[in-house]
């Protein structure tokens, strides 16, 4: 009977805001304990039912099979394999597909893995000058490039 008489002063000592607290700990004591039986009853039935295989799942699982056993590979057809080989993805990569034109650079540095390059900004781009003896320049005469005219701007005429 004593610890009752000593529990009560002790609840009598307390103001309003420390009796809210500690009924709010005792509750929240009491949530946490619940939610680990939950999780644990849970964890228990999950292991012990066999969960029904939807047609969903079904799919799913054969995916994943075949992705372990085959390699996964992209078919290009003939076009995509010329368009892929003609890209170009950087400026650099451009000027060396053109091969006339190279920028000017001052310095170039090394930062990890990445490569930094000052740019000449008086003058940026040199024109490389390489001869090619393969090149045939076709020329037409002055009175068929006329003739051409002329008839370019009848076809204007006509259309407009």
């Amino acid at each position: 009977m004593k610890i009752l008489t000593e529990t009560w002063e002790f609840f009598k000592t307390l103001n309003f805001i420390d009796i809210i607290f500690f009924f709010a700990v005792v509750i929240l004591l009491v949530l946490i304990v619940t939610l680990i039986y939950f999780i644990k009853i849970n964890n228990e039935e999950g292991k012990n039912e066999n969960i029904e295989e939807t047609a969903e799942m079904k799919i799913v699982k054969e995916i994943k099979n075949n992705m372990k056993n085959e390699e996964p590979t992209i078919q290009f057809t003939d076009y995509e394999k010329d368009q892929e080989d003609k890209a170009i993805i950087s400026y650099d990569e451009l000027l060396h597909k053109s091969n006339n034109y190279e920028l000017n650079y001052e310095t170039e540095e090394l930062y990890d893995d990445l490569s930094v390059k000052k740019v000449n900004l008086d003058d940026l781009v040199n024109r490389k000058v390489e001869a090619n003896p393969n090149v045939s320049v076709r020329v037409i005469s002055f009175a068929k490039e006329e003739a051409f005219l002329e008839a370019l701007k009848r076809l204007q005429k006509e259309l407009g």
